[in-house]
């Protein structure tokens, strides 16, 4: 485990799923970012289609990497550079939440 890689996952400004597929790739990174595949749906209770979509949107975000590989495991890196930006949208930001609006 990457004490690094976890403690950027947790400043990254994310919600659930995102968030907690996140911290659970970081708990598995090599030192260096690279080749984690931890059982995301095990360690995290969401279903798989859930963590699919939480993988495409932290891709998406520019958080993760992911090297699909056929016949094999797909291969995670993190990208540690990213800083968490609440205010601009850039990558880490995360998505307001319907329902009531807050004053």
């Amino acid at each position: 485990m990457s004490i690094l890689a976890r403690d950027w996952a947790y400043r990254q400004a994310l919600r659930a799923p995102e968030k907690p597929v996140l911290v659970a790739l970081a708990e598995h990174v090599g030192g260096a970012g690279r080749e984690c595949w931890p059982s995301l749906a095990l360690m995290t209770g969401y279903s798989e289609r859930t963590v699919r979509r939480a993988l495409r949107a932290l891709e998406a975000a520019g958080l993760v990497r992911i090297e699909r590989r056929p016949g094999r495991p797909a291969l995670y890196s993190l990208n540690l550079s990213t800083t968490p930006d609440r205010e601009s949208g850039a990558p880490g930001q995360s998505v307001p939440r319907t329902g009531k609006n807050r004053k």
